[in-house]
């Protein structure tokens, strides 16, 4: 869970909503699911150290809640487990870049601090190298 250097460029949150507009809730549902795998994917990014961008997000939330409005009560009614997936997504992924968060601040502090940083020296050789991430653990006899 390591930040990378600053000077790598945020991953942009995928666009769910590239799913044809469709104002049933059908459509709403399947736009709705997209985007909540869509904040998990983006939360497994950050657990790797990956920077994310969540530009967007705020509006994209905000079309769907007002389309949802739109609906017919009974309706609007099957959209609750979805919304409700979506709204579990939000916890993890803010908790994840909390962490990152204090990463970034501890890579700093010990840059300012003149102490090497194990978390760059790391981020670096995974770069160098093309890891993608940590490597499992070994069976255990």
């Amino acid at each position: 869970m390591t930040p990378l250097p600053p000077s790598s460029d945020p991953t942009p949150l995928p666009d769910p909503l590239r799913i044809p507009e469709a104002d049933d809730a059908a459509g709403l549902a399947g736009r709705t699911a997209a985007l909540a795998q869509a904040l998990d994917r983006a939360r497994c990014e950050v657990e790797a150290g990956v920077p994310i961008d969540l530009a967007g997000l705020e509006d994209r939330v905000a079309r769907l809640c007002a389309a949802a409005e739109t609906l017919p009560r009974g309706d609007a009614r099957t959209l609750l487990g979805p919304l409700g997936d979506l709204v579990a997504a939000l916890d993890p992924l803010a908790t994840a870049l909390t962490a990152q968060h204090a990463l970034c601040r501890e890579s700093i502090a010990a840059a300012l601090a003149g102490r090497d940083d194990p978390h760059s020296a790391r981020r670096r050789a995974t770069a160098a190298y093309g890891g993608g991430g940590v490597p499992p653990a070994p069976d255990a006899p």
